[in-house]
């Protein structure tokens, strides 16, 4: 692989200038680095010395400055260049994408219920979509008690928007009900949408009244474009909201991707046909499974394809398919496109700044993708199957579906097996 010639020759100078070897070095004081990353170096000799840290020390300077080169010593050990957006690897030109933060729980106790209350006093039973309004408000898909679940982001206090048991039924608040939700997702004026997988319906909610609707879709699975309950949809799983009101929806038994002006309820398809893969436009393309979708604000829709193991990208205007990352292998490795590995990739979310962030469900981990160069990084979690608070890499998750932004960059995860919001922030 090609070396980053530039941070090469920067290093090159750095060795140049310094001779000899270095001895007697002591290096500030124990544990992690300081926010500033400013290092004390005594040397009995001359010489040249990185500071020595783990992944996750490196992850955790808060404010590291251009050019700070430090040596990792532990996962992908190497010499690591900051680059003023994110790290790179000397020793194999990768960027790391954006460090990772401190993950913790917003709410959920870990134990399987459906109570209300603050922070880890509030239950869930296998939350699976999440997303966020633009008042500091999260929503999650609350799969298996039936309902849209209500969090106020700074406080941890969790309600319940809509639903009770499980069945179909359009209303206010527990009048409504749901057959096992997925995705949900915010528009701007509102609104809140939910992939109602069981009943093949897009429904909509009305955030402040909890009132509870029928945007899309009717009892009979299959496939039909149209408008309103004139169109079919076979276990819709994800749901997205671009600016411009429209709605996107991981059709996934059908293989496509669709789109619904909200103005009118209708209903065309975007890509996909078959099952299978393949890259191109419009019908030409074919997805496996695909099952959550986001959108940007470049015009861009983005597709966590399941069973492809891959994360496609779609230009809204065109339907012109891509593919971001992934090589359709079912494994894990970070790299650039199809260098990189998932396993089952379920969420998928994109922040302000051009960064994609997946649910990699089977590899039990949050992964980043820098979306203009396509390179993969872990963002959060071990990849053991668990549950643990940390920083990035010292984090745990158990099979995590769902995955959002809100405005600031906080991103927040339905942590499926451990019945848990986390947020990374």
């Amino acid at each position: 692989m090609k070396l980053f010639t530039p941070c090469l020759a920067l290093l090159a100078a750095l060795l140049l200038s310094l001779t000899a070897q270095a001895q007697g070095v002591t290096i500030g004081a124990a544990g992690p680095p300081a926010a500033s990353a400013v290092l004390e170096l005594k040397s009995t000799t001359q010489g040249v010395l990185f500071p020595r840290l783990t992944a996750s020390q490196r992850e955790a300077i808060a404010a590291p400055v251009l050019g700070l080169l430090v040596f990792q010593t532990d996962y992908t050990v190497g010499v690591y260049y900051y680059s003023g957006t994110a790290w790179l690897n000397l020793a194999n030109n990768l960027e790391t994408g954006r460090f990772a933060a401190s993950a913790g729980t917003l709410a959920g106790s870990g134990t399987p219920g459906a109570l209300d209350g603050t922070g880890t006093a509030a239950q869930f039973y296998n939350p699976a979509g999440v997303a966020c309004d633009a008042s500091g408000n999260v929503y999650v898909a609350d799969q298996a008690n039936h309902r849209i679940r209500k969090i106020l982001a700074a406080t941890g206090v969790v309600s319940t928007l809509a639903g009770s048991t499980q069945g179909f039924a359009d209303g206010t608040g527990a009048a409504a009900q749901f057959g096992n939700p997925q995705g949900v997702a915010c528009d701007g004026s509102g609104n809140v949408y939910v992939a109602d997988r069981d009943n093949q319906r897009i429904r909509r909610i009305v955030a402040a009244t909890g009132a509870v609707s029928t945007f899309a879709g009717n009892a009979t699975y299959g496939f039909a474009d149209g408008t309103g309950a004139a169109a079919q949809f076979f276990n819709p799983t994800g749901v997205a909201c671009d600016g411009s009101g429209n709605v996107y929806v991981c059709d996934q038994s059908n293989q496509r991707i669709r789109k619904i002006v909200a103005a009118t309820g209708a209903v065309s398809t975007l890509a996909g046909s078959t099952f299978g893969f393949a890259d191109g436009t419009g019908a030409a393309a074919k997805f496996l499974d695909p099952t959550g979708v986001a959108c940007d604000g470049s015009g861009n829709v983005y597709v966590a394809d399941t069973n492809n193991n891959r994360i496609r990208r779609i230009v809204a205007a065109t339907g012109v398919v891509s593919t971001l990352a992934g090589s359709g292998a079912y494994g894990f490795a970070d790299g650039p496109g199809a260098a990189a590995q998932f396993r089952l990739p379920t969420g998928v979310a994109c922040d302000g700044s051009g960064n994609v962030f997946v649910a990699d469900q089977n590899n039990h981990r949050i992964r980043g993708i820098v979306a203009a160069t396509g390179v993969v990084s872990t963002f959060a979690g071990t990849g053991t199957q668990g549950f643990a608070e940390g920083t990035g890499i010292g984090a745990q998750f158990n099979r995590p579906q769902g995955v959002a932004c809100d405005a600031s960059g906080t991103v927040y995860v339905a942590d499926t097996g451990n019945n848990r919001i986390r947020v990374l922030k």
